[in-house]
């Protein structure tokens, strides 16, 4: 009869403590995408923000971390209500007898050990949830951590593209104001002034659509970071780096993800606990509640009585089909989900090998070939303009389309550093090919000439040689050698953009005032006829 009070004061001693999150085990699970968890607090960016500290700062402060370390904690209460029993129970009775007597009191102590018996299978399936909970917890690292190098690198990109549009909305600047001076000086029509204000100021929207971008990916990248509206501390790389080696086995790749998935090993282990449930639940389908008790009594004349009993379901009419059957319905949903996750893990690593690949291909094309032949092109045209075959307003056009050009292979090569960021994710693991950065960067600050730097003596505009007597000018007729300015070609064609402040571009050659014909004797007006002789071209 004392077998349920010895039992209960026996297994509540042995009742299990929450399973603790082991460090050292989580670190290993992120560290093979190349993932460190940051030792102490991290103190805010401030400087050049690096890759590794963005994705620091979001493990440390990113609030979805604090979400699945509280549901871990969760799932770990789980567990110790796994291994705990129901209490007992105690009554009490008092019974007065008619027509007089003492009272007759009761006590009585009943306890449920159906517990007991499913306790091993129930703390199983406990544990495994935990675990799969843990694992869930480490994928959550490891998809932050790639979303936040995701935003990194289109951040980069869009700082890099937006100093491209600022040289493009330059040249499209300086070709407005020059022709502002045509148009004053009576040699352009209204028509092509008109061109030329709205090339400058389709330019300067692209411009400002350009640092919205800027600042759209910066306000990501922050919000990832855990610090929200939080941008100005804190400055990012102005080139991305270039392309790695080209990936070659992609099915060595979706091996590899089906081995290392870490949401794919906690469904693993739900399943576990799945299938745990189903063995539980068919084993003791025809046992309800069994309920052992002591029962007390103290009659009114003074008599003790003291017994035990028993109590159970009988089952007759419910043998727990409906728990055999959900029990089942889940497993079954399980390893649905499971293979369901396969199938999506199998098509992003072939969807996003593709994106990779085709990024790549485009950046190639753009930087092998677009850009040497735009190249070419503008130096070409900076030839025909040195030899008045062409003027300045198309070398400036032909300029802004190079820049264009210059941003789209910036967008291709952030598309595609984007690209390697989810395919690395995909695969659970870091890509062949080296670390970013070991094959170079993509330079652009090359587009921007410091005009420091430059010897104007040698940047003429060919030799105009002797414009001879063009009318009744006066003595200025052989306005000889310009300085020697020659050929431009060796600076990219147009490319002083804004480099070339004293020339400002090759608006008029403002540091060459005198091709203004102010210091030949306020020519300036005399000349006004002469502009289709080429000196237009130059001012």
């Amino acid at each position: 009869m004392l077998l349920p009070v010895v039992s209960v004061l026996f297994l509540a001693g042995c009742a299990v403590t929450a399973p603790e999150l082991d460090r050292s085990d989580l670190a290993e699970d992120i560290s093979v995408q190349g993932i460190d968890l940051p030792e102490s607090e991290m103190p805010r960016p401030s400087g050049e923000l690096t890759l590794d500290e963005a994705i620091h700062q979001s493990i440390w402060r990113n609030p979805r971390m604090q979400q699945a370390y509280a549901k871990l904690d969760l799932t770990a209460a789980d567990v110790v209500e796994a291994s705990q029993f129901s209490n007992p129970s105690l009554s009490l009775s008092v019974m007065r007898p008619e027509g007089g007597g003492g009272n007759e009191y009761g006590v009585g102590l009943a306890w449920g050990i159906s517990g007991l018996l499913m306790r091993g299978s129930r703390q199983e399936m406990a544990q495994s949830h935990w675990e799969s909970t843990r694992l869930q917890l480490a994928e959550g690292i490891v998809a932050l951590a790639s979303d936040t190098e995701r935003a990194w690198y289109d951040a980069v990109a869009a700082r890099q593209r937006t100093e491209v549009q600022r040289l493009e909305t330059h040249a499209a600047d300086l070709g407005a104001r020059l022709g502002e001076r045509f148009y004053d000086a009576g040699n352009m029509p209204d028509l092509q002034r008109a061109q030329l204000r709205i090339r400058a100021a389709e330019a300067r929207l692209k411009l400002e659509d350009a640092r919205q971008r800027e600042r759209e990916a910066r306000l990501r990248l922050a919000h990832l970071m855990g610090l929200p509206g939080e941008v100005h501390d804190w400055e990012l790389p102005k080139e991305l780096p270039l392309p790695l080696d080209t990936l070659e086995e992609r099915q060595a790749l979706v091996d590899q993800a089906l081995e290392q998935r870490l949401d794919l090993r906690a469904l693993d282990h739900a399943l576990e606990g799945l299938t745990e449930g189903v063995a539980l639940v068919r084993r003791y389908r025809w046992m309800g509640d069994i309920e052992p008790g002591l029962e007390f009594e103290r009659e009114g004349d003074g008599t003790r009585l003291w017994g035990g009993g028993i109590s159970f379901t009988l089952p007759i009419f419910n043998q727990n089909q409906s728990g055999i059957a959900r029990a089942e319905a889940r497993l079954a949903d399980g390893e649905a989900r499971r293979e369901s996750l396969v199938q999506a893990v199998t098509h992003d690593v072939h969807q996003h090998f593709e994106r990779l690949a085709h990024h790549r291909a485009r950046f190639d094309v753009l930087q092998d070939e677009l850009l040497p032949a735009r190249e070419v092109a503008t130096e070409r045209l900076q030839e025909r303009v040195n030899f008045m075959f062409d003027d300045v307003f198309d070398l400036l056009a032909i300029k802004q389309e190079e820049l264009a050009d210059w941003q789209k292979t910036v967008g291709a090569l952030g598309d595609y550093w984007q690209a390697r960021a989810a395919l690395a994710h995909a695969v659970a693991g870091e890509l062949p090919g080296g670390e970013p950065g070991s094959a170079g960067y993509f330079e652009t600050s090359g587009l921007e000439h410091d005009p420091a730097a430059m010897d104007h003596a040698h940047h003429g505009h060919g030799d105009h040689g002797d414009h001879g007597d063009h009318g009744d000018h006066g003595d200025h007729g052989d306005h000889g050698d310009h300085g020697d300015h020659g050929d431009h070609g060796a600076h990219g064609g147009m490319d002083h953009g804004e480099g070339h402040e004293g020339h400002e571009g090759h608006e008029g050659h403002e540091g060459h005032e005198g091709m203004d014909h102010d210091d030949h004797g306020q020519q300036d007006q005399d000349h006004r006829d002469h502009s289709n002789h080429g000196h237009g071209g130059h001012h």
